[in-house]
């Protein structure tokens, strides 16, 4: 395994673009399975409709992307500094939906499974943003 992020060249665009479009049809996915099993309230909203899955989503990753940018073009060891980065943002986006089951939270509709699914949906984007950046990039 190499140790550059392909986070700009020729072919950026490209491997950004199937990041954002994996990352998409993985959450949207998981969406759609976990409404088909779990009994998932309509009105809680984040999983509702597809939007607030696309949009989070797509500025998820887009902010991933913006950061591996930085870590490529700064850092020594830019591959273990963003895995790094992007586990720690992982786990620190549980806490808003870890926060929705709580009292003072009152969110509509919000359930465990509702919530597992959002926390599960940040999990398949970060793998799927570390393994394009980290290990498939590096196959190139």
């Amino acid at each position: 395994m190499g140790t550059t992020l392909p986070a700009d060249g020729r072919w950026t665009w490209h491997v950004w673009l199937q990041t954002i479009l994996i990352s998409l049809v993985g959450t949207l996915l998981l969406r759609m399975g976990a409404l088909a099993v779990f009994d998932i309230p309509a009105e809680f909203t984040p999983l509702a409709t597809v939007g607030p899955t696309i949009f989070l989503t797509v500025l998820g990753v887009a902010i991933a992307l913006a950061v591996a940018l930085m870590v490529g073009q700064s850092a020594s060891q830019p591959v273990q500094l963003f895995r790094r980065i992007a586990i720690v943002a992982l786990i620190v986006s549980f806490v808003p939906d870890a926060w929705m089951l709580t009292e003072g939270a009152a969110f509509p509709g919000a359930t465990v499974p509702g919530v597992i699914t959002l926390m599960l949906q940040h999990v398949v984007a970060a793998f799927v943003v570390i393994w394009m950046l980290t290990m498939r990039g590096q196959q190139r």
